[in-house]
């Protein structure tokens, strides 16, 4: 296989595995055999690949996160402040939730920075 045609059927690979349940379902979604997938997935060049889509994703989901985190505090300001409606209970639930992980993703990015300041530091002093 060309290594064109070889790179696009890792791609399709992890995608299908990002959209999949199971690691039969990806590599069938995929094209490839459950055997090739598992010998795939040993090589420490596709499980990086694999890595930097999965942060990928999950970097989108907590830009999301952050961008509706005014909308939930504004959502649960005026449920604070007003008076109770129906499916209330269910919108303070989103609402938290989404302030909470939008949170979480934040200490984890600053730890994250953080820890690459030092790497960096240590790295100049060796």
């Amino acid at each position: 296989m060309n290594t064109k045609k070889s790179e696009r059927q890792r791609e399709r690979t992890i995608t299908a595995l990002l959209s999949s349940n199971t690691l039969e379902a990806a590599a069938r979604k995929a094209g490839i055999s459950k055997r090739t997938l598992l010998r795939w997935m040993e090589q420490e060049d596709f499980r990086a690949c694999y890595r930097k889509a999965k942060g990928d994703v999950l970097r989108t989901a907590t830009a999301i996160l952050t961008r509706n985190s005014g909308k939930a505090a504004l959502t649960l300001t005026k449920i604070f402040s007003g008076k109770p409606t129906e499916n209330q209970s269910a919108r303070v639930s989103a609402a938290r939730a989404t302030l909470r992980l939008a949170l979480e993703a934040f200490a984890l990015e600053d730890l994250e920075e953080r820890l690459r300041r030092l790497e960096k530091q240590t790295d100049e002093v060796i």
